[in-house]
């Protein structure tokens, strides 16, 4: 079954989800003469910013959205620093791809109701697994009524995204799964999300997914697959070992995405899919709010 999309407010954001090195409002230094233009020295002289831009970072570079005009698509970049140098003086909300984040697994966050003692569990277990070069990783922490996690950010120097970003004069607010973000879109077009008591929703980026658990409309426990293919039965076969190995729902898993080669075809999902798979980038409705008090 496919859902349509719609256009409802957009909800708040915890800061909590906010991967370490990041400072929110930090003033960034001015920007060297060589790149900076008559125009946003007119800008900086009348105490005015340029547009909040949002960039999705993945193994391969990035996307980007322009703020002006909401009918287009996303631009791809070489990487974020790519897209730093070519927007000197804008403010950034970056969000990055499944591929760069690692999720703790529920078993080892059940029962722990301190960030702090999490977020030590969780580099402990990051590095068993991975190696060393895992306790350098930055963490995210989450917190609501319903439970508490953690997760780490990987194949990005943050604190030397930083260092480029404030050589360059933009400012990065925030650095955020992409997953959050489609959870947030999922509960807006699906009412139910909100409801019922247990609930999952599936965020597809080709091979990569993420599931997502939830109780009444938050986040409860998120775990990191690989699909065998980037192909609709690969993924139809993940949706029937998941829902197996949990407890049931009153709704369907709720499906959104891309990447998938035959995407286009979801009708032999047994899900409430919102819109279609394939593409190589997210589709335009779920693009990402410029608003600053908005995810």
């Amino acid at each position: 079954m496919t859902l349509s999309t719609t256009g409802r407010a957009a909800l708040p954001f915890p800061r909590s989800l906010r991967f370490d090195g990041v400072l929110p409002g930090l003033r960034a230094p001015r920007i060297s003469e060589r790149q900076d233009t008559w125009a946003l020295s007119l800008r900086r002289s009348l105490g005015l910013r340029v547009p909040m831009h949002a960039v999705l970072a993945d193994s391969n570079g990035a996307w980007a959205w322009n703020p002006r005009n909401s009918h287009s698509a996303a631009t791809r970049y070489a990487s974020v620093q790519d897209w730093i140098n070519r927007h000197p003086g804008c403010d950034l909300r970056l969000w990055v791809s499944g591929q760069l984040v690692r999720s703790l697994a529920s078993e080892h966050a059940a029962g722990k109701q301190d960030a702090e003692a999490l977020r030590s569990i969780a580099k402990r277990e990051f590095v068993a697994r991975h190696g060393d070069a895992a306790a350098r990783w930055p963490l995210a922490t989450w917190r609501n009524e319903a439970a508490l996690g953690v997760c780490a950010l990987v194949g990005v120097d943050l604190p030397a995204l930083n260092e480029h970003a404030a050589k360059h004069a933009v400012r990065m607010q925030s650095v955020v799964p992409w997953w959050y973000h489609a959870f947030q879109e999922a509960r807006r077009c699906v009412s139910a999300l909100g409801q019922v008591q247990t609930a999952y929703v599936c965020v597809v980026e080709g091979q990569q997914i993420a599931w997502i658990s939830a109780a009444r409309g938050l986040l409860v426990e998120v775990e990191q697959t690989l699909l065998a293919s980037a192909h609709i039965d690969a993924l139809q076969a993940e949706l029937t070992r998941w829902v197996f190995a949990r407890p049931a729902s009153a709704l369907k898993p709720v499906v959104l995405g891309q990447g998938l080669h035959n995407g286009s075809h979801t009708g032999p999902l047994d899900a409430l899919v919102l819109g279609r798979l394939d593409g190589d980038q997210p589709p335009q409705w779920l693009r990402p709010s410029f608003m600053p008090d908005m995810h």
